[in-house]
C-alpha cells in the first residue's frame, strides 16, 4: 500500500492510503473532513457527541466506512493498525486503514466498517460449541500477531513506531512507557515499573487490549470473528503482558456477570493467551 499526504479544503493535512479499497470501491469520493464527522455527532443528540477524549465513532455505511477520533485517538494507533493489518491480512481480521488526520487536538481514524456484535453482547447466548470454537480461531490469531518480526530484529521494549507505549496503565507516566532498548530492555521496562519477575523474557507484538468489547462477531448461528478491534494500546511488550492485561481488564457487568467473568478468565481466556503462572508473573505484574 502506498501512503500520499493531500490537503483537506480546511488546509488540514490528511494521511490517505491512496491505493486502499475505499478509494478503488468508491473512486470519486473522498474522506469526510473532520468537521463533517463532528457535525454527524454533534447532531445524533447524543450526550457523548460532543465529548473530546472519547466521541462515538461515526458512521457512513454507503461508503463501508468508520470514523474513529479524539484526544484519546492517536496517531501510533493509525500506525499500528495500518501495520498489523498489512503482515496479518488473512491470518487476522482487522479494518482496513484508508487515512488518518488531526485537527484540534482530535485525531481521525478512518476506516472499514465491519458489522457485528462483540463478544462482550454475545457471549452469554453462545453454546459451549461455539465458544469453543471462537476461543480457538483467537488463539490462532493470537499466535499469528506473536510472531511478527521486529523491525531490523532489534530488541525493544515500546510502539510500533519506536515510540513509547500507550498502555493505559503507563498513562500520565512517561517514564514507565519507555521506549526502552538493548539486550536488558525487559529489565529496563520492569525496573521503571517496579514489577519483579526472574527469568529472561522475549518480547513479543502484543495487541494489549485483548478484551471481549474489542472482539467483533459474525451475526447469527456458529458466528466467527469479525474483527480484533482498537490497536491503540498495541506493541511491544515482555511476553507475559496480553495475558495479564486480558486477565486483569473487567468486562461491562451488564453483559459479564461475575460468574460470566470468572468462567471466561479461568476457562475460556487460557486457551486463547497462554497463561502465566499467578505467583511468580500475575501477581508480580498486578
Amino acid at each position: 500500500m502506498t501512503l500520499e499526504a493531500t490537503e483537506e479544503k480546511a488546509g488540514l493535512i490528511l494521511r490517505v492510503i491512496s491505493d486502499s479499497s475505499f478509494f478503488i470501491d468508491h473512486p470519486a469520493s473522498a474522506l469526510p473532513t473532520s468537521k463533517e464527522v463532528r457535525a454527524i455527532n454533534e447532531k445524533a443528540n447524543n450526550i457523548r457527541g460532543t465529548s473530546f477524549n472519547r466521541p462515538p465513532p461515526v458512521k457512513f455505511p454507503s461508503l463501508g466506512l468508520i470514523v474513529k477520533y479524539g484526544a484519546d485517538t492517536t496517531i501510533t494507533e493509525a500506525e499500528t493498525q495500518y501495520m498489523v493489518y498489512q503482515q496479518l491480512r488473512g491470518k487476522v481480521p482487522i479494518p482496513e486503514v484508508f487515512g488518518w488526520t488531526e485537527d484540534g487536538g482530535q485525531v481521525f481514524i478512518y476506516m472499514s466498517l465491519i458489522e457485528g456484535e462483540t463478544l462482550e453482547q454475545r457471549w452469554g447466548v453462545l453454546s459451549q460449541e461455539e465458544r469453543e470454537a471462537i476461543c480457538r480461531e483467537l488463539n490462532g490469531m493470537v499466535k499469528a500477531w506473536r510472531s511478527l518480526e521486529r523491525p531490523n530484529q532489534a530488541l525493544y521494549v515500546g510502539s510500533v513506531t519506536n515510540q513509547p507505549l500507550h498502555d493505559i496503565f503507563l498513562s500520565g507516566h512517561q517514564e514507565l512507557a519507555g521506549p526502552f532498548y538493548g539486550a536488558d530492555a525487559v529489565q529496563q521496562f520492569q525496573n521503571a515499573c517496579d514489577i519483579e519477575i526472574d527469568g529472561e523474557v522475549p518480547v513479543v507484538f502484543t495487541h494489549d487490549d485483548l478484551v471481549p468489547p474489542n472482539i467483533l462477531l459474525s451475526s447469527g448461528q456458529n458466528p466467527v470473528v469479525a474483527a480484533v478491534l482498537d490497536w491503540g494500546q498495541a506493541g511491544w511488550y515482555p511476553a507475559y503482558w496480553e495475558y495479564c492485561k486480558a486477565r486483569h481488564v473487567r468486562s461491562n457487568p451488564e453483559y459479564f456477570d461475575d460468574d460470566l467473568e470468572e468462567e471466561w478468565n479461568t476457562k475460556y481466556l487460557p486457551t486463547i493467551v497462554d497463561p502465566v503462572d499467578d505467583e511468580t508473573v500475575y501477581h508480580p505484574w498486578l
